[in-house]
């Protein structure tokens, strides 16, 4: 089998599982693999980390893993390519009568090993050569792995930890948009597949009712079509606990905001959505084999109801990049002027897809000098930023819209006193809305002479000052 052959007959594989054919950094893996070349030659070609080299191609080995009925790696790639013969790939891939062709490639070296010449191997379940199952995974709903993942290394081990060693059921990733939350998750997957019997991810972005979402996973999980449930949601709510009770399920659900209302404080659920509360804190307060994961802009109330101390259930407020590895960022977009890149970082908050968005204005407006852009006041943001933050700011509740425009009025940190003496708000008013602002990692505070004192995240304070309407500072008098 040549290596062009290799190209297309893995491009059939991930194609089949997955819709999408190769992309120019998996085939670039492939073709490292079968020359015995090392991951960090196509890192460098491809200017991104060894790191994201070597998760892309664990779901390569995945995909084809689970083709080949057998545990497929970087070292045991070309060996079991050159190896498998017609009657492993006719029964693998299906191939019916005498065909032998899979994609462009010929299957069959001679006429000795016909297609029936062995019993079709089941495709419900694989196993390696080990007998160790692989992992059923459904990842419909998951985002595409990115050819460049900057090193989140540490955020992966303590997510790994929390599973693998301490068991948390119930884990909510949260954290503004562009921060990385799915991107983490995503290469997550590869370090702990093994773990599981099932992986499935699914997303709440058509906020579909909690009968749809239970009726999917149960499914999946039996490995059904079509099943007869009670109409009843708290019998299914029973019927998939027994069901994760059996089995070792990685259960994660995307965009779990899309079920939470807005104009309101943190954590409360659209109306008709409730009972997903009932799902989660089931989840988390009862014993079971499996693991949920919830990727949000915000946490629901329940999860800071069940977290303490020794708990099963976590939440992982995901923040921006390191400034080592941003500026890594910077460097691979090509942006000039280092001794300012910090100051951009700060500005952004290290999050990668808002730093991704500035450099591209960067670039096509500064011919990527950042300290011209950064020489313009007020500092101009761009349509797709301003737009996601405005959906952030639109989630808002109407005290936290006032307290947030307030503080943003100034430059420097304020005290809770400050804010109760000049405001009209009630302390417990004040208070509540505080920390749902701060769950919302929309401000900071820092400790001053043991009091506590609050300020706006600067990308944040520098949209609502210049782009949002005075009509919330208005309302409390200006105290800073």
């Amino acid at each position: 089998m040549t290596l062009n052959e290799v190209l297309r007959f893995v491009d059939d594989i991930v194609f089949d599982k997955t819709g999408k054919h190769l992309d120019s950094l998996q085939k670039a893996i492939l073709r490292a693999t079968w020359q015995g070349e090392k991951y960090s030659k196509v890192a460098q070609e491809y200017n991104c980390t060894k790191f994201h080299v070597g998760n892309v191609a664990s779901n390569l080995w995945q995909l084809i893993s689970q083709e080949l009925n057998e545990k497929i790696h970087k070292s045991n790639f070309r060996a079991a390519m050159e190896r498998y013969q017609i009657s492993n790939f006719s029964n693998v891939f299906n191939l019916g009568g005498n065909n032998c062709l899979k994609g462009n490639i010929n299957l069959c070296p001679d006429n000795t090993h016909s297609p029936e010449t062995k019993q079709k191997l089941p495709t419900t379940q694989t196993a390696n050569q080990n007998n160790t199952p692989l992992p059923k995974v459904d990842l419909r709903d998951a985002p595409d792995i990115k050819k460049i993942f900057y090193d989140r290394s540490t955020e992966l081990t303590t997510l790994k930890t929390w599973i693998v060693k301490h068991r948390c059921r119930l884990i909510t990733v949260s954290g503004i948009s562009g921060i990385g939350k799915s991107t983490i998750i995503r290469h997550l997957i590869p370090e702990i597949e093994s773990n599981f019997d099932h992986i499935i991810w699914r997303t709440l972005r058509t906020s579909p009712p909690l009968n749809v979402t239970l009726k999917n996973l149960i499914e999946i999980i039996s490995n059904v079509t079509e099943i007869n449930l009670p109409n009843n949601t708290d019998a299914q709510l029973s019927m998939l606990i027994e069901k994760i009770r059996d089995m070792r399920c990685l259960i994660i659900l995307d965009d779990v905001q899309q079920i939470l209302n807005t104009g309101q404080l943190i954590g409360n659920y659209k109306p008709g959505y409730e009972n997903y509360g009932n799902l989660f804190k089931i989840i988390g307060e009862l014993p079971h084999n499996s693991f949920f994961i919830l990727n949000s802009w915000e946490a629901p109330l329940e999860i800071f109801n069940l977290m303490d101390d020794d708990s099963s259930v976590s939440l992982f407020q995901l923040t921006g990049l390191t400034e080592k590895v941003a500026r890594e960022m910077l460097k691979n977009r090509g942006l000039l002027d280092e001794e300012k890149w910090q100051e951009l970082i700060n500005f952004y908050q290290g999050n990668p897809q808002w730093l991704k968005l500035v450099g591209e204005t960067i670039k096509k407006l500064f011919a990527g000098s950042v300290a011209q852009y950064l020489s313009y006041k007020p500092l101009f943001l761009s349509d797709e930023l301003t737009n996601i933050l405005q959906q952030h700011f639109q989630r808002l509740s109407e005290l936290e819209k006032q307290v947030i425009s307030q503080l943003s009025e100034g430059e420097k940190y304020v005290s809770i006193s400050q804010l109760l003496e000049k405001s009209q708000l009630s302390s417990p008013e004040l208070f509540q809305t505080l920390l749902s602002l701060e769950r919302r990692d929309l401000i900071d505070k820092i400790t001053d002479k043991n009091e506590i004192l609050f300020t706006v995240k600067p990308v944040f304070r520098h949209y609502i000052k210049n782009y949002i309407s005075h009509k919330y500072t208005t309302t409390i008098p200006n105290i800073l």
